[in-house]
């Protein structure tokens, strides 16, 4: 059997020959179609104009070159012919050559609008053009069986295989690799086999990876000629449904040019993606002044997301009718409750409704094991000694809950040979800092560290029951334990380097004596069956014990509390009335004075006490609110909290009687009438129940009835206005600063940097991540990152461009740590590669993989000038605006005026009408913002208190000129209570201008007095008098 991996273009016949490949390219050719020369170009006509006037009449030739010159003002000839200073000869020379060229342009645009010349072998029709859409990276495997030798000879030279496959549509060059299976000569890979594909003549289509809504694209088609003549091509851009372009209601936009012999060729077309989702971009090209039939054709798909940021929002419901309920039924209504106010308007909004039995492992596990939620950071164990024990902790402690809480078939079954395979890794890794004292650093040939050794210890212990591990690894650590006690007159010091501080917690904070002797002493309780020939392990076991029983009563910190008191359990010497001393005033948890982090691990200590006490009464509150704190992705926050919070909840689980359990859950979700009915029981405790619907802020109604608990978890997206928030950067403070950088080209470049510290005062920030958002059209420079991640110094250990955590794509920089002392810089350039208007903002994030509170801030080049790049001309851009308020500025009759006020439709209906000024305007990072006096109410919709206060209006940065509102000016502005939105927390509101939105100049009471106004002021007094005297009259 051969397996052959292979991609290619066109069509070919595949031989087989045992280990060889034999390729024969089957050339598929449509018949030559013989054209007449085309029609003269604009060049000739250029050259005809400018040829009536002889050589000595060299100002009319110039002007007349002047009046066929494209210019980036819409001013008729006429208009143009007024700037001339030259004298009545040149203008009328202008005169004449410019309006003939706009002549030829206007009836070339026909030819365009018309799209088919009146001969039908005039040029190559394009719906005749083959366009290529289909660009894989690599094929999939074919299993191909060759047939046996012929006859009754078995040991022929070779067999054959014959078939022909149909090959993508990219021009590049494919590589096919074959690899046999035999039972005589067992598996032979053949030497690759390149196949080039190639066109003569084809087009490259550049698009980017992704764009927002309303950005205008400078996208450019590469023609490719490798005739060896120089050739006219005809260049097609297909109209498109959601995008606006040259072609918007013309099916194509056709243009002319010259590519040379061998060479390429750019040719550019302004878009503008006015739909979220894939839309299609299709170009084609045909030769069309030669008698070689040379054409291609190119569709490829861009990716157009909203404006703003999609941002998440989470509540969660704890649902248990037995104890929340009354008489047994526990009735819960939950909404989102995201202020409207941060909403980006006619974007996307969606919530996932998600119901889940007793708390469950599978998010853990799946970032142990597969680190989806972070790209590949901790797809297996690596880095220092304290990093490969980081990362070798999850799929430990993930499969150890998963093995005594019998929960495998929720998660997989095969995920349990994946994360031991991992264990294995990360066991094998650590080697390398095992020192010949059985003890182990932070770096070969570092000195051992006593708490680290102890960590191992504890891990490896765990390990021992799911993976081969050596005993004499472990006992060898305990044994540097009780030499380093030995030694220390029975304290258990710190010589060893600790580089990542965070992962002790609280054990070096106060009381560090009794916490760090306590986490020695559970090392070696939790290895001493596998150790149990050790001399002395028992009497040191006694003395820490002596030790921790007398000082108990003297500590203060309640992590010191904790961890004794679990020590102490193990001995069955525990002092619950002092555990409890130092609880939260509900007894669920224990407080720790430095991070939540610690919190966590002291209350994991308190319950790993008090389920060795067997009091499971007790420990059922901690549990639940244990399980309140888990991480959307699984985690706990840091490496010790995580491994001994789940370590704490499986023993809990494996030891504590099993209640009844039988819990339905009916939902009623809005704009649906029948119910979801969902019903855990014994056998399904650990399932997650799932559903959604389109909205936000919408009630969802919840009745759980029976026995048992579940969590109901409601998240809301949505996209929120890009805004720079003070608090979201509490625990790291980041500044971005973005500089242009000297071009040689026409693209532009510039630098990024990135400075960054962790505002904790305790400790560094350890496995954090930057999130780069990149603008749409630039690309980063790959040579400065390879400098900053590569070689002994490196400042961040990987990057890669993820298009999973984000929908935009981003860059995602790894950093094993950041300093809670000094600052950090990260800088490097990015480049333009397609030119874009109206830019929307790039977001910069840092946060700490297990705490993800991002510290967010924007960037976009041209930003600090108040720059507002146009691309598009005319028709592109009148197409953009269709969905834009408009300005009225034709003359206006009084009915139609009064007509839109009172407007009512299945669709829109004017709930407001009011006459304001515009006091304020701010270029905002991806909307235009208008502060807005109300001056008077003449028809009054939700926001009932709007006369005389400041509102604010959003409109879109493209509808900015359609808008043309003034600073100073005063405005009559109609619209819907749909197009207002509310913060009721705040009583705030804020109105969106849309298509269906009135704007009309209100003239002051001076111009009023002027007749070019008078008709309008007359008919605004009409309205006023007419809307509140009689208001709007029902037909």
């Amino acid at each position: 059997m051969y397996y052959v991996a292979y991609t290619v273009q066109n069509s070919f016949v595949l031989f087989l020959f045992n280990s060889k490949f034999y390729l024969a390219i089957t050339d598929l050719k449509c018949e030559s179609h013989h054209r007449q020369k085309r029609a003269t170009t604009i060049s000739e006509v250029i050259n005809k104009l400018v040829n009536t006037y002889n050589q000595t009449e060299k100002l009319k030739r110039e002007c007349c070159l002047d009046g066929m010159k494209d210019i980036p003002v819409a001013y008729t000839c006429e208009r143009r012919s007024n700037y001339i200073l030259d004298g009545p000869d040149c203008v009328t020379a202008f005169l004449h050559c410019c309006n003939e060229i706009q002549k030829e342009h206007a009836k070339r645009r026909e030819e365009i609008l018309h799209l088919a010349r009146s001969e039908v072998d005039d040029y190559y029709m394009s719906n005749k053009i083959t366009t290529r859409s289909k660009f894989p990276e690599s094929w999939l495997w074919y299993d191909i069986t060759l047939p046996g030798c012929p006859g009754q000879d078995p040991n022929c030279g070779s067999t054959v295989f014959k078939k022909k496959y149909a090959l993508p549509d990219s021009i590049t060059t494919w590589q096919l690799t074959g690899i046999s299976l035999s039972n005589t000569h067992g598996i032979c890979v053949a030497e690759p086999l390149e196949v080039i594909v190639k066109k003569p003549f084809f087009i490259d289509l550049r698009l980017p990876y992704s764009a927002v809504h309303g950005e205008q694209l400078e996208i450019k088609a590469i023609l490719h000629n490798y005739h060896d003549d120089p050739v006219s091509v005809r260049v097609d851009l297909l109209e498109e449904k959601d995008v606006c372009s040259a072609a918007y209601k013309r099916q194509r936009f056709q243009q002319q040019v010259r590519v040379g012999a061998q060479t390429t060729r750019a040719v550019p077309f302004i878009i503008i993606p006015m739909k979220e989702g894939e839309v299609k971009i299709t170009v084609k090209a045909a030769v069309i002044d030669s008698d070689i039939n040379l054409s291609d054709g190119i569709e490829r798909k861009l990716r157009v997301v909203p404006k703003g940021v999609l941002k998440k929002s989470v509540r969660n419901v704890l649902l248990a009718p037995a104890e929340k309920g009354v008489g047994g039924r526990q009735d819960v209504t939950i909404n989102s409750e995201i202020s409207e106010t941060e909403l980006v308007p006619g974007t996307p909004l969606n919530t996932h409704i998600f119901v889940t039995g007793r708390e469950q492992m599978s998010s853990l596990l799946e970032n142990a094991i597969s680190g989806k939620s972070m790209g590949t950071l901790i797809k297996a164990p690596g880095g220092c000694g304290e990093q490969n024990m980081i990362t070798m902790t999850l799929p430990v402690i993930a499969t150890l809950y998963l093995d005594k809480t019998n929960q495998w078939e929720a998660v997989g079954f095969q995920k349990r040979t994946e994360a031991l395979e991992h264990i294995k890794i990360g066991y094998k890794k650590e080697f390398a800092y095992r020192n010949n004292d059985g003890g182990f650093a932070l770096f070969p040939y570092f000195s051992s560290g006593t708490w680290l050794t102890a960590y191992v210890a504890k891990v490896f212990a765990i390990a021992h029951g799911l993976v081969e591990v050596d005993k004499n690894v472990i006992c060898g650590a305990i044994q540097f334990l009780i030499l380093k006690s030995k030694n220390s007159a029975g304290m258990f010091k710190e010589d060893g380097y600790m580089y990542h501080f965070e992962m002790i917690g609280d054990v070096a904070g106060r009381d560090s004596h009794a916490s760090m002797k306590a986490f020695c002493l559970i090392a070696m309780q939790e290895s001493r069956s596998i150790c149990s020939d050790i001399q002395d392990l028992n009497d040191v076991i006694y003395q820490s014990v002596t030790y921790l029983e007398q000082h108990l009563p003297q500590l203060t910190n309640p992590y010191a509390v904790a961890i004794t008191s679990y020590a102490l359990a193990n001995e069955n010497k525990l002092n619950k009335d002092i555990l409890y001393q130092y609880a939260a005033p509900d007894k669920s948890h224990w407080n720790s004075s430095t991070t939540h982090e610690n919190t966590l691990e002291a209350t994991a200590y308190a319950l790993l006490a008090l389920v060795n006490n067997r009091s499971f009464t007790e420990a059922k509150p901690i549990v639940r609110w244990l399980s309140q704190q888990q991480k959307s992705e699984g985690g706990y926050g840091s490496t010790q909290a995580t491994i001994m919070v789940y370590q704490a909840v499986a023993e809990y689980w494996a030891n504590a009687e099993e209640p009844k359990y039988d819990l339905n859950v009916d939902i009623t979700l809005p704009g649906r009438s029948n119910l979801l009915k969902y019903n855990f029981f014994q056998g399904s405790q650990y399932a997650t129940k799932s559903n959604k619907f389109l909205g936000i802020n919408k009630d969802v109604k919840v009745t759980a009835t029976g026995t048992g608990e579940a969590t109901l978890k409601m998240v809301s997206f949505y996209y929120a206005m890009p805004k720079e928030d003070v608090n979201d950067c509490t625990m790291f403070n980041l500044t971005v600063e973005l500089t242009a950088e000297p071009s040689n080209n026409e693209k532009s470049s510039y630098r990024l940097t990135l400075e960054f510290f962790f505002k904790s005062r305790e400790r560094n920030a350890t496995m954090s991540i930057l999130d780069i958002g990149l603008p749409t059209g630039f690309n980063f420079d790959k040579e400065d990152l390879d400098k900053m991640s590569k070689g002994p110094s490196r400042l961040f250990s990987k990057y890669e461009i993820d298009k999973i955590l984000t929908d935009k794509g981003s860059l995602i920089i790894y950093l094993d740590r950041v300093s809670n002392t000094q600052p950090e810089m990260i800088s490097f350039r990015i480049h333009q590669e397609v030119k874009v208007g109206m830019l929307q903002p790039a977001a910069v994030s840092i946060y700490e993989y297990y705490d993800r509170k991002p510290c967010k801030k924007f960037y976009r080049p041209g930003r600090e000038t108040g720059e507002l790049l146009s691309l598009c001309h005319g028709h592109v851009c009148g197409c953009a605006e269709e969905n834009c308020s408009m300005q009225k500025k034709e003359k206006i009759r009084n009915d139609e005026r009064t007509a839109k006020a009172c407007e009512v439709s299945l669709t829109y209906k004017i709930d407001f009408v009011y006459k304001a000024r515009v006091e304020n305007f701010v270029n905002s990072w991806s909307t235009d913002i208008y502060t807005v006096q109300i001056l008077e109410v003449i028809k009054t919709g939700t926001d009932e208190q709007a006369e005389g206060e400041l509102r604010t209006f959003i409109g879109y940065r493209h509808c900015r000129a359609a808008l043309d509102l003034t600073p100073g000016q005063t405005y009559l502005i109609m619209g819907s209570s749909k197009d207002i939105r509310i913060d009721y927390k705040n009583r705030q509101y804020q109105y969106a201008f849309d298509e269906n939105t009135w704007i009309e100049y209100w003239p002051s009471a001076e111009e009023c007095q002027v007749e070019k106004y008078r008709p309008t002021c007359l008919g605004l007094e009409e309205l006023v008098d007419q809307l509140q005297v009689f208001g709007c009259q029902m037909k």
